[in-house]
């Protein structure tokens, strides 16, 4: 892993995730990532509709991810000439042409806070929440033993028998919340992912299924993300957000370059 493991994980919990890791495409490979792009191809629920999406902001035409940096950059956002960056927890807007900065948020999560969370997103807000979000999910399950282990049980997820593991994240790691469940099921896939979308809300309990999961360049890349709203660890028919992608393709570091497209 990039950092070592925390003490508080079991062996069998332990080789939940490191057989996960191989199942995703093997550490020596997550150590050579460079950069993730997506295509997005749509965005939908109520999450996003209550949060100005299509008025206040809109989706951008790319996102390049460099999960191991914690950094997500938007192509085209929030207009065709601008690209947004997150790093590591701060934002900022450039012109895609000169680099010349637009606008930038050292610290945009506490912006989130009080009553303030309330508020329908700028595009600086819609570039934290998306950028931290994909900037996680793809470093996902290379870097979830950096977390400390709260619980394992045996969970059903549509029908397929899985292993939830209860896991306390990193307090300097830019995600929904601290405390969050991964389901695996017995080929390592992650089919789901129980979070609390604090910038959303308090109230924001999700159920986040990882669905259409392609290999890429060696690697598993989830394509439709869904998310229903949760009550307890039970999944609703509500869908929160649904983001689908047209296409992926990865970078590596090294001779080997990049993969295809798909």
């Amino acid at each position: 892993m990039d950092s070592e493991m925390d003490a508080s994980w079991t062996q069998d919990a332990a080789g939940i995730v490191i057989h996960a890791s191989q199942h995703y495409g093997g550490m020596r490979a997550w150590q050579r990532i460079r950069a993730i792009r997506l295509v997005p191809d749509r965005l939908t629920g109520f999450v996003p509709f209550m949060k100005g999406a299509g008025k206040t902001f809109a989706l951008p035409s790319g996102l390049e991810i460099r999960p191991r940096e914690r950094s997500t950059r938007l192509i085209g956002f929030p207009e065709e000439d601008h690209i947004g960056v997150f790093r590591d927890g701060a934002v900022w807007i450039e012109n895609a042409s000169t680099g010349a900065l637009v606008a930038r948020s050292d610290s945009h999560r506490h912006t989130f806070t009080g009553r303030a969370g309330s508020r329908r997103w700028r595009p600086m807000d819609a570039l934290y929440f998306l950028g931290y979000a994909a900037a996680h999910y793809h470093a996902l399950p290379f870097t979830l033993l950096q977390g400390r282990l709260l619980g394992m049980r045996t969970r059903y997820t549509a029908g397929t028998k899985t292993t939830a593991l209860d896991v306390e994240l990193p307090e300097q790691l830019h995600t929904h919340s601290r405390r969050q469940r991964f389901y695996f099921d017995p080929e390592g896939n992650l089919v789901r992912h129980d979070y609390v979308a604090e910038p959303v809300g308090p109230w924001a309990m999700g159920a986040h299924f990882w669905r259409r999961q392609i290999r890429v360049g060696g690697f598993l890349i989830a394509l439709d993300r869904l998310v229903r709203v949760r009550l307890g660890s039970t999944s609703t028919p509500i869908t929160a957000l649904h983001l689908t992608f047209a296409s992926a393709d990865i970078e590596l570091e090294g001779p080997a370059g990049s993969s295809p497209m798909v």
